[in-house]
């Protein structure tokens, strides 16, 4: 069996990343995922960004009860800039004997051939896709050395932006949309302040 890699900035995690680990994990292809919490993305600039730590701690809320999930700070301490391409040479160095696999939502397909040396990724893994709300789950033709695994899973339109939005108008999310930990952890330490 093999190990999913989850990239993402998880500024916040929510509860639809939660429910695509879950479907991640219930395909034949995986049987454990390794969440890495990336830094800074080097193709988007996130102005409300909160700190590496904070976003840390969060997933740790969130995942606190899964024995199947491991978090991996492997991207605060090789050099940046954070591409993919790179971590992946890093992880399979490192871990010979593991098969990895890269896990993402349909929207992240669609937009995969705009990656830095994107093409190198499908000498390196194969990939796992979870279906997102109004996204195509067709392989993009850039895309055809990939190899592209589709799992079930009943997606929800959930996302960090519209829940940072929700929190900096000064509304707190329903719990099935952000764990109440998580958004206690929020409250406590002010993030995403209301503007």
């Amino acid at each position: 069996m093999g190990t999913g890699l989850f990239f993402g900035t998880f500024n916040p995690v929510h509860r639809g990343h939660e429910e695509m680990v879950t479907s991640f994990i219930a395909s034949e292809w995986i049987d454990d995922v390794w969440i890495i919490l990336t830094p800074s993305p080097p193709h988007k600039q996130l102005v409300e960004l909160a700190p590496f730590t904070d976003r840390w701690n969060m997933l740790e809320l969130a995942f606190q009860d899964r024995q199947d999930v491991q978090l991996s700070d492997v991207e605060f301490w090789i050099p940046s800039p954070h591409y993919t391409i790179r971590t992946l040479g890093y992880l399979n160095s490192s871990y010979p004997d593991r098969s990895f696999y890269l896990c993402m939502g349909g929207d992240t397909l669609q937009t995969l051939h705009t990656w830095y040396e994107f093409e190198k990724i499908s000498h390196k893994t194969e990939l796992i896709v979870a279906e997102r709300p109004g996204i195509s789950l067709e392989k993009p033709s850039e895309l055809g050395s990939f190899t592209v695994h589709y799992c079930e899973h009943n997606a929800r339109d959930i996302s960090s932006t519209e829940i940072r939005r929700t929190l900096m108008e000064g509304h707190f999310p329903d719990p099935d949309i952000l764990n109440p930990a998580v958004l206690k952890y929020i409250r406590d330490k002010g993030l995403y302040p209301p503007v």
